[in-house]
């Protein structure tokens, strides 16, 4: 019995991955979609150089990195400068006693906010999609909700609450150059094998997946 279980542990431990900062380090690429461009190189003296690309948008940032288990730890030397601007400007909001939700949305020159995407959320689900039209009107059927969230490329999200107003009329904000940047504070991804998966970018939900190159 004892020998069937020295075998089983034997089995096991050579079954795990046993991480270094040799077996780690290398350089890292996305196979492609939103950030076909982003890669990252991991060096053995624990820095890193991340070269990111988001849509249109692209940088380079540098700082350390570490191991936990089958965890890449990532802190970026620069970080962050905190924005208190708000994320858009409520000029009007009101009860209609319509039978939808009406967005009325503004750039900040004033301009109709045309080709927005407007997402209802209830219980983590989305519910109803819309795109603002070409007066920058959004409509959404009224039905219970918890949120709404509008967005648009280079600009602050818009996000309401659940509201018994029918009716609001929004001035958008343009989001910071300095905030599209990539900065990392204790980012955790995830190690398997060959590959780094980064799956904590919530707000928009998506899963970037590096893969081992050199």
């Amino acid at each position: 019995m004892k020998q069937i279980v020295k075998i089983s542990l034997i089995l096991l431990l050579t079954s795990c991955t046993v991480y270094n900062f040799q077996t780690i380090s290398g350089r890292y690429r996305t196979k492609g979609g939103f950030e076909w461009g982003s890669s990252i190189i991991l060096k053995q003296d624990s820095n890193f150089v991340y070269n990111w690309q988001i849509g249109g948008l692209f940088g380079k940032e540098t700082g350390k990195w570490n191991f936990n288990g089958n965890s890449l730890i990532l802190n970026s030397d620069f970080h962050r400068i905190k924005d208190a601007t708000p994320n858009f400007y409520l000029l009007d909001k009101k009860i209609n006693n319509s039978s939808k939700i009406e967005f009325q949305l503004y750039f900040s020159d004033s301009t109709a906010l045309i080709g927005a995407n407007g997402l209802m959320f209830y219980d983590t689900d989305t519910i109803f999609k819309s795109i603002s039209d070409a007066n920058g009107l959004m409509t959404f059927p009224k039905q219970e909700y918890d949120s709404i969230k509008i967005s648009f490329i280079g600009l602050k999200d818009i996000v309401i609450s659940d509201s018994p107003n029918d009716y609001f009329k929004i001035v958008s904000v343009d989001f910071p150059v300095d905030n599209m940047y990539e900065y990392f504070e204790n980012e955790v991804w995830k190690i398997r094998g060959k590959h780094l998966i980064d799956n904590s970018k919530n707000e928009y939900y998506y899963e970037k997946r590096f893969y081992k190159i050199e």
